[in-house]
C-alpha cells in the first residue's frame, strides 16, 4: 500500500519487485571522456536502431564496437 492508504497498482507492484531483486551497478571508477562524431544521418538512424533493439543506448553500442575494433586490430 503507498503511504496515503492506497492499494497500489500492478505496475508499482512490479516496479517495486524489479527494485528489490536488482543489484545495484557499481558506478565506473574510470574517468570518462567526451568524443563528438560526425556522420551521415542515415548512418546515425543504424546506429541508433540497432542499440534499441539491443536494448542499450548509443554510448553503450559505441563503447562495445570501439572496443571490439580495438580487440581485432590487436591481435593482428
Amino acid at each position: 500500500m503507498l503511504k496515503a492508504g492506497k492499494p497500489t497498482t500492478a505496475k508499482e507492484r512490479a516496479l517495486i519487485a524489479v527494485k528489490e531483486t536488482e543489484p545495484t551497478p557499481e558506478p565506473s571508477r574510470e574517468k570518462l571522456k567526451r568524443f563528438n562524431v560526425d556522420m551521415t544521418e542515415d548512418l546515425h538512424r543504424r546506429i541508433k536502431a540497432q542499440a534499441a533493439k539491443e536494448g542499450i543506448g548509443l554510448n553503450e553500442l559505441t563503447s562495445r564496437l570501439f572496443n571490439e575494433y580495438l580487440s581485432k586490430v590487436s591481435n593482428e
